[in-house]
């Protein structure tokens, strides 16, 4: 087998999109902002695209490499062996191949396929859930047990509230920046309000980094993945910069808890936050809450906008939707 990054760089993303999307047993191709997704009816093969986002740089065939092997190992902690490893995509003399003879051309995340109708984001608004379920207080004690295990590894001090105001501060620029798509919207208090009201909650947030409830976390951990099997299993743990995994242990799961009342559950975030409680984690003052759910609501907004940044958006009708839906709920708090 044969590593050639120049090789390997002048393989058209388009041809291996072409060729994983056409392998024996692939039933459903999900692009992202970061990825392809190719699923056949046992597994899911993740080719990233050469992208950079100034937090990543995937653009190199070493990058890719080296991000795949970061999401499996990350992964394991909460999945498990849903992360089988990675793979190697290969060209060959006749094409393309995932195993045999020829120069690695790229790499891939290797998973178990895991049941579509389990996924948190489906049973809520299906209304097959609910807070008193068995399986949320099984949720709660997988994820209670992971971030017990993350106080023994606390991370760098200071980078949970340098990245907030950081990034709060890149949210204000782009919002203020995007606001023609976004008529009827206060933005104040969510745009540079919320920079003053991070650095006013300051002291706090440092008070609990220096009592373990600032922990290297999912980092992205939204209703879409989180799989209720029994035992549930989170997965898509951020891999591409510590920063991004840094998180108070309430700013996590109360990002989680609103993203389900925006799907129609509120008690079952309310249901997690006190399940938190409940087993020996300090939450925060209410105020230090409600900032959180802020930065995070405002922050996923500021996302979805930016897919109208791309030179050709896909579905460009939906983001603006979605933008004003998270901010609307983050006005609320």
């Amino acid at each position: 087998m044969d590593v050639t990054p120049s090789i390997a760089e002048a393989v058209p993303i388009a041809d291996k999109v072409a060729y994983l999307s056409a392998m024996p047993g692939v039933d459903q191709v999900i692009e992202t902002h970061m990825a392809f997704v190719f699923l056949t009816d046992r597994f899911v093969f993740k080719l990233k695209k050469p992208v950079s986002f100034g937090y990543f740089d995937h653009r190199t065939l070493a990058a890719r490499a080296q991000a795949c092997n970061e999401e499996v190992r990350l992964n394991r902690a909460l999945a498990g062996d849903v992360y089988l490893g990675t793979v190697s995509l290969l060209k060959t003399e006749t094409g393309f191949a995932l195993e045999g003879e020829g120069v690695v051309v790229d790499w891939l995340v290797r998973m178990l396929r895991l049941p579509a109708d389990k996924m948190l984001d489906v049973l809520i608004p299906d209304g097959r859930i609910k807070s008193s379920d068995t399986g949320v207080t099984v949720l709660i004690g997988h994820l209670t047990q992971f971030y017990r295990k993350q106080q023994l590894s606390p991370p760098p001090a200071g980078v949970y509230l340098e990245h907030l105001l950081r990034e709060q501060a890149v949210n204000t620029e782009n919002l203020d920046h995007m606001s023609r798509y976004l008529p009827g919207i206060l933005l104040a208090p969510l745009t540079t309000g919320l920079e003053h009201r991070i650095a006013r909650m300051s002291s706090e947030i440092l008070e609990r980094e220096a009592a373990a409830l600032v922990i290297e976390g999912h980092g992205d951990l939204r209703p879409e993945h989180v799989c209720m099997t029994a035992p549930p299993v989170i997965f898509d743990r951020v891999e591409t910069a510590l920063e991004m995994r840094v998180i108070d242990v309430f700013d996590e799961v109360g990002y989680l808890a609103a993203e389900c009342k925006l799907l129609g559950l509120p008690d079952l975030g309310d249901h997690l936050l006190r399940g938190l409680a409940e087993a020996g984690f300090a939450p925060p003052s209410p105020e230090l809450q409600s900032t959180y759910a802020m930065f995070r609501l405002v922050t996923r907004a500021r996302l979805a906008l930016d897919h109208l940044r791309d030179p050709a958006p896909r579905t460009p009708e939906k983001w603006p939707l979605r933008a004003k839906a998270y901010l609307t709920e983050a006005l609320n708090r």
